[in-house]
Protein backbone atom coordinates (compact mmCIF):
# COMPACT_ATOMS: atom_id res chain seq x y z
CA UNK A 1 0.00 0.00 0.00
CA UNK A 2 1.40 3.33 -1.06
CA UNK A 3 0.96 6.59 0.53
CA UNK A 4 -1.77 9.15 -1.54
CA UNK A 5 -0.56 12.64 -1.43
CA UNK A 6 -3.58 15.25 -0.03
CA UNK A 7 -4.71 17.78 -2.54
CA UNK A 8 -5.82 20.51 -0.12
CA UNK A 9 -8.20 21.63 -1.93
CA UNK A 10 -11.67 20.16 -1.23
CA UNK A 11 -14.99 20.92 -3.03
CA UNK A 12 -17.37 22.92 -0.98
CA UNK A 13 -21.03 23.31 -2.83
CA UNK A 14 -21.72 23.11 -6.35
CA UNK A 15 -20.62 26.92 -6.81
CA UNK A 16 -17.61 27.10 -4.56
CA UNK A 17 -14.27 25.55 -3.96
CA UNK A 18 -12.57 26.06 -0.36
CA UNK A 19 -9.22 25.44 0.86
CA UNK A 20 -9.52 22.64 4.01
CA UNK A 21 -6.10 21.78 4.74
CA UNK A 22 -6.45 19.41 7.58
CA UNK A 23 -2.36 19.85 7.93
CA UNK A 24 -2.42 23.43 8.40
CA UNK A 25 -5.68 22.94 10.68
CA UNK A 26 -3.65 20.57 13.40
CA UNK A 27 -0.92 23.12 13.00
CA UNK A 28 -2.73 25.90 14.00
CA UNK A 29 -4.46 23.85 17.03
CA UNK A 30 -0.88 23.52 18.07
CA UNK A 31 0.35 26.94 17.83
CA UNK A 32 -3.24 28.28 19.40
CA UNK A 33 -2.39 25.91 22.50
CA UNK A 34 1.19 27.24 22.57
CA UNK A 35 -0.14 30.86 22.88
CA UNK A 36 -3.00 30.05 24.69
CA UNK A 37 -1.71 28.09 27.53
CA UNK A 38 1.11 30.65 28.03
CA UNK A 39 -1.11 33.50 28.48
CA UNK A 40 -3.19 30.99 31.01
CA UNK A 41 -0.21 30.24 32.68
CA UNK A 42 0.74 34.13 33.18
CA UNK A 43 -2.56 34.18 34.62
CA UNK A 44 -2.52 31.87 36.36
CA UNK A 45 1.18 32.78 38.15
CA UNK A 46 -0.21 36.31 38.64
CA UNK A 47 -3.13 34.96 40.76
CA UNK A 48 -1.02 32.71 42.92
CA UNK A 49 1.50 35.99 43.56
CA UNK A 50 -1.53 38.06 44.44
CA UNK A 51 -2.89 35.85 46.48
CA UNK A 52 0.38 34.40 47.96
CA UNK A 53 1.39 38.53 49.03
CA UNK A 54 -2.33 38.42 50.92
CA UNK A 55 -3.75 35.09 52.45
CA UNK A 56 -5.91 36.90 55.15
CA UNK A 57 -8.54 37.92 52.09
CA UNK A 58 -9.11 33.55 51.36
CA UNK A 59 -9.16 32.85 55.02
CA UNK A 60 -9.97 29.42 55.52
CA UNK A 61 -9.56 28.47 51.75
CA UNK A 62 -6.76 30.07 50.47
CA UNK A 63 -5.13 26.10 50.33
CA UNK A 64 -8.09 25.14 47.79
CA UNK A 65 -7.59 28.12 45.96
CA UNK A 66 -3.91 28.47 45.52
CA UNK A 67 -3.86 24.27 44.51
CA UNK A 68 -6.40 24.91 42.05
CA UNK A 69 -4.50 27.66 40.47
CA UNK A 70 -1.31 25.21 40.75
CA UNK A 71 -3.13 22.47 38.87
CA UNK A 72 -4.03 24.29 36.18
CA UNK A 73 -0.96 26.42 35.84
CA UNK A 74 0.72 23.04 35.39
CA UNK A 75 -1.77 21.58 33.37
CA UNK A 76 -0.91 24.17 30.25
CA UNK A 77 2.81 23.99 31.10
CA UNK A 78 2.19 20.46 30.16
CA UNK A 79 0.05 21.32 27.47
CA UNK A 80 2.95 23.98 26.25
CA UNK A 81 5.31 20.65 25.79
CA UNK A 82 2.92 18.79 24.07
CA UNK A 83 2.25 21.05 21.78
CA UNK A 84 5.84 21.22 20.92
CA UNK A 85 5.32 17.34 20.28
CA UNK A 86 2.29 18.06 17.83
CA UNK A 87 4.55 20.12 16.02
CA UNK A 88 6.95 17.77 15.17
CA UNK A 89 4.14 15.01 14.76
CA UNK A 90 2.90 17.32 12.34
CA UNK A 91 6.26 18.21 10.89
CA UNK A 92 6.90 14.22 10.30
CA UNK A 93 3.44 12.95 9.88
CA UNK A 94 4.12 10.74 12.97
CA UNK A 95 0.58 9.81 14.42
CA UNK A 96 2.17 8.31 17.57
CA UNK A 97 3.24 12.06 18.59
CA UNK A 98 -0.23 13.32 17.75
CA UNK A 99 -2.47 11.20 20.09
CA UNK A 100 -0.51 12.66 23.89
CA UNK A 101 -1.69 15.47 22.59
CA UNK A 102 -5.20 14.54 22.14
CA UNK A 103 -5.59 12.71 25.03
CA UNK A 104 -3.87 15.70 26.97
CA UNK A 105 -6.06 18.36 25.51
CA UNK A 106 -9.92 16.33 26.74
CA UNK A 107 -8.43 15.35 29.87
CA UNK A 108 -6.64 19.27 31.17
CA UNK A 109 -9.86 20.62 29.50
CA UNK A 110 -12.13 18.27 31.98
CA UNK A 111 -9.64 18.91 34.99
CA UNK A 112 -9.66 22.51 34.39
CA UNK A 113 -13.21 23.02 34.49
CA UNK A 114 -12.77 21.38 38.00
CA UNK A 115 -10.38 23.60 39.10
CA UNK A 116 -12.29 26.44 37.66
CA UNK A 117 -15.49 25.87 39.82
CA UNK A 118 -13.42 24.80 42.30
CA UNK A 119 -11.78 28.26 43.14
CA UNK A 120 -14.78 29.95 42.22
CA UNK A 121 -17.18 28.64 44.72
CA UNK A 122 -14.31 28.87 47.30
CA UNK A 123 -13.67 32.83 46.44
CA UNK A 124 -17.47 32.99 46.74
CA UNK A 125 -18.28 31.38 50.05
CA UNK A 126 -15.46 33.98 51.14
CA UNK A 127 -16.85 37.30 49.43
CA UNK A 128 -20.76 35.62 49.41
CA UNK A 129 -20.86 37.14 45.79
CA UNK A 130 -19.12 36.22 42.35
CA UNK A 131 -16.84 38.63 42.21
CA UNK A 132 -15.84 40.15 38.81
CA UNK A 133 -12.99 38.03 38.74
CA UNK A 134 -14.93 34.63 38.68
CA UNK A 135 -17.39 35.91 35.96
CA UNK A 136 -14.11 36.91 33.72
CA UNK A 137 -12.43 33.69 34.17
CA UNK A 138 -15.93 31.86 33.30
CA UNK A 139 -16.15 33.74 30.40
CA UNK A 140 -12.79 33.16 29.13
CA UNK A 141 -12.93 29.61 29.99
CA UNK A 142 -16.33 28.93 27.95
CA UNK A 143 -14.67 31.07 25.10
CA UNK A 144 -11.76 28.79 25.58
CA UNK A 145 -13.42 25.51 25.57
CA UNK A 146 -14.77 26.04 22.29
CA UNK A 147 -12.12 26.92 20.42
CA UNK A 148 -10.48 23.90 22.08
CA UNK A 149 -13.36 21.50 20.17
CA UNK A 150 -12.13 23.18 17.36
CA UNK A 151 -8.61 22.33 17.98
CA UNK A 152 -9.24 18.80 18.67
CA UNK A 153 -11.21 18.49 15.50
CA UNK A 154 -8.71 20.05 13.18
CA UNK A 155 -5.94 17.75 14.98
CA UNK A 156 -8.34 14.70 14.46
CA UNK A 157 -8.85 15.00 10.98
CA UNK A 158 -4.76 15.31 9.98
CA UNK A 159 -4.92 12.06 12.59
CA UNK A 160 -7.58 10.11 10.46
CA UNK A 161 -5.52 11.17 7.28
CA UNK A 162 -2.96 9.48 7.96
CA UNK A 163 -3.88 6.90 9.56
CA UNK A 164 -5.87 6.83 6.20
CA UNK A 165 -2.44 6.88 4.58
CA UNK A 166 -2.93 10.03 3.14
CA UNK A 167 0.36 12.35 3.22
CA UNK A 168 1.70 16.25 2.85
CA UNK A 169 4.56 15.92 1.80
CA UNK A 170 6.09 16.62 -1.41
CA UNK A 171 7.60 13.04 -3.71
CA UNK A 172 11.04 12.51 -3.30
CA UNK A 173 13.07 13.48 -6.30
CA UNK A 174 14.06 10.32 -8.15
CA UNK A 175 17.78 10.73 -9.49
CA UNK A 176 18.77 8.81 -12.73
Amino acid sequence: MGFRRVVPVVRVGRRGWLRLDARHAALTAALYTIVVSVVVAALCGWRLAVNGRHPHHLQDVYYGVQIAYLATLCTHLALIVLSCFLIVGISQERAGLLSPWVVASIAFMALEAVCCVYSNVLRDHINKRFDTICKVEMSFFTARVFINILALWGVLKFYRNLRAGFTYKDPEAIEL
